[in-house]
């Protein structure tokens, strides 16, 4: 599914699945370096390129949506309520931080 979300995005833009899917990672938050690569000269030039693509919100959104997943245990437990009341409340004890 989402290669093929990818490749309509692509075709949208009239680019490559490659360029969408680089373009999008760059997209992404936080400090993204695709490693990019080819098996020829005009696969890497082809990569290169995904810095010129403009992804919309509308496409980012489509994206993202299709490539989420469950991320489960351990971070379900993590971010639970109960377990962030107990964690928050330890911290608030060891730094005497009081209300």
């Amino acid at each position: 599914m989402i290669a093929e979300t990818a490749s309509a995005v692509a075709a949208e833009l009239n680019v490559s699945p490659a360029q969408t899917a680089l373009a999008w990672l760059l997209h992404r938050p936080g400090v993204n370096i695709p490693i990019i690569g080819g098996r020829n000269e005009a696969q890497i030039k082809d990569n290169l390129n995904s810095v010129n693509v403009k992804l919309s919100a509308d496409q980012l959104k489509r994206l993202d949506e299709i490539s989420a997943i469950e991320l489960g245990f351990p971070h379900d437990f993590l971010n639970a309520k109960n377990t962030n009341d107990l964690l928050f409340a330890a911290r608030t004890r060891r730094s005497g931080i009081t209300d």
